[in-house]
């Protein structure tokens, strides 16, 4: 009671430390010599998951296939997502980057595609043809051969490669 009611006078409080909180930093202070927070610092969970194991696992499949997924890498390690987008950026400090995708165009089309071009340019200079019927509306393509939305596309990588997927011209689709 003594030491309760000193740091009620020394610091102008109505009510002092509870009487188990003195005997509690009393005992620490026996034991440690100190009676400092022992949780600065050590708040939260600690961090297991990104440990050098775990980080050459994860290195190990970015390696043999540079375009999984996170949530595929973390259900192969059985790590969370989280924890594997962290090891990702953080440890091995590679990033996301989006494959760029063009037509697979031969050289025929090529050579079609300008000569249309000509032709529509010369009925347009010579008033032939009326631009306001040309009808432009929204579509969606669904590729069957497998070719999925680019937006999905990510290449993992500590440099932008600058990769392009060429995709075929006339592949077999459903348009929507």
């Amino acid at each position: 009671m003594a030491t309760r009611r000193s740091f009620q006078a020394r610091f102008n409080v109505p009510k002092g430390p509870d009487a188990k909180t003195i005997r509690t930093l009393f005992a620490k202070f026996q034991r440690t010599g100190s009676v400092t927070d022992d949780l600065v610092g050590n708040v939260g969970r600690q961090q297991t998951a990104v440990t050098p194991e775990n980080v050459a696992t994860v290195s190990g499949i970015i390696q043999q296939n540079p375009m999984s997924s996170v949530r595929r890498i973390a259900s192969e390690t059985g790590l969370k997502r989280s924890s594997t987008q962290k090891i990702l950026r953080k440890s091995l400090h590679m990033f996301p980057f989006k494959i760029q995708t063009h037509q697979a165009i031969p050289v025929r089309a090529v050579e079609q595609r300008v000569d249309f071009a000509n032709q529509m340019f010369t009925m347009i200079d010579s008033e032939g043809f009326d631009v306001g019927c040309i009808w432009f509306t929204d579509e969606a393509h669904f590729h069957l051969n497998g070719i999925v939305n680019k937006q999905n596309w990510r290449f993992w990588g500590s440099e932008n490669p600058y990769w392009c997927e060429a995709k075929p011209l006339y592949s077999p689709k459903v348009t929507v």
